[in-house]
């Protein structure tokens, strides 16, 4: 790849050049531009603006003390850790209600919340038994959950209703107060119907 500034008129912008890119990858960009009303100019941008645009994917992929992790949960799972990232199963979608949920704006909140979930990482490896293989990003991913476990009910209920949808209220509920008794919290405050 090469790249070129742009000039000062079109902003911070660059210019990428791809070079022996696979036919059939070509291919497939091509076609699925000309299904999105695309060049494919204007499609690999947005493409890779937004798969690089990702906050918690690029935290995910890049940071040192994730990967680390990653190797001590899969130890902790008796489980293998495979060769996929945890965002390919995870969408920008889930990132951005991940990143708005949990007020998260730049890579040092990510950090603050993984050097905080760290602690906790074991017990949330416990809540979910029986897992032979977890994806790098693994231990990312239950930082956040421990996060989300030290927010209010209704910021929770959100969490729930927007990415554990799949789990029942009350099993996710119950998995946050184990949480919330770790970090010496008060449990959630659930109504009684």
């Amino acid at each position: 790849m090469t790249e070129q500034n742009e000039n000062a008129e079109k902003g911070s912008t660059r210019t990428l050049t791809v070079r022996n890119m696979p036919f059939d990858v070509d291919n497939e960009i091509t076609e699925q531009a000309r299904a999105a009303g695309k060049s494919k100019s204007d499609f690999v941008k947005e493409f890779l603006s937004a798969s690089f645009g990702d906050l918690i994917g690029n935290f995910m992929r890049g940071n040192g003390l994730v990967a680390l992790m990653d190797k001590d949960v899969a130890t902790m799972m008796k489980a293998a850790l495979a060769d996929y990232w945890y965002d390919s199963a995870q969408t920008l979608a889930e990132n951005r209600a991940w990143c708005r949920l949990l007020g998260i704006y730049k890579e040092e909140d990510l950090q603050h919340i993984m050097r905080n979930g760290v602690p906790l990482l074991e017990l949330r490896a416990a809540q979910l038994p029986g897992i032979t293989h977890i994806p790098h990003g693994t231990s990312l991913a239950f930082a956040l959950f421990i996060e989300a476990a030290r927010r209010d009910l209704p910021t929770l209920i959100r969490v729930h209703k927007e990415l554990f949808f799949l789990q029942k209220e009350g099993d996710f509920l119950d998995m946050v107060d184990q949480i919330r008794q770790a970090l010496r919290l008060p449990p959630t405050e659930r109504s009684v119907f």
